[in-house]
């Protein structure tokens, strides 16, 4: 019984990772499908996580550079704002899912989150030019 859970979980998974692949890195979908535990997949969303992390920081390096002062202070301010939404969103995820898959649930909000963070400041990079 429990295996069977654990891969309609990855399978869960595995089609919630398409949903979004299009910002993927390959090397995220690749390692995905190799995951065959909650160890590989933490790794493999631990990755793709910095992956974003980075996509999200050069964005906003970008940004904040052509904001005027008053504007880049407020980006800042909702910067902050928005880390500590996503740390506990996410952190509210792990809780309800709970078990051995609460801590992909919230590595995959956090790299959900930031990935979806990072087209947005991408989306406003694009406005300013």
């Amino acid at each position: 019984m429990t295996r069977h859970c654990f891969a309609a979980l990855l399978t869960g998974l595995a089609f919630a990772t398409l949903a979004h692949a299009d910002d993927d890195s390959p090397r995220y979908v690749q390692c995905m499908d190799k995951a065959s535990s909650t160890l590989a997949m933490n790794v493999c969303v631990g990755d793709e996580t910095q992956v974003q992390d980075l996509r999200l920081n050069a964005a906003y390096k970008q940004l904040i550079a052509k904001l005027e002062t008053a504007q880049a202070k407020r980006l800042r301010e909702v910067q902050r704002d928005w880390i500590a939404f996503r740390d506990k969103n996410c952190r509210f995820h792990a809780q309800i899912s709970g078990g051995s898959m609460a801590p992909v649930e919230q590595g995959i909000c956090v790299m959900d989150m930031t990935q979806e963070r990072a087209a947005e400041l991408e989306r406003m990079l694009k406005a300013e030019q």
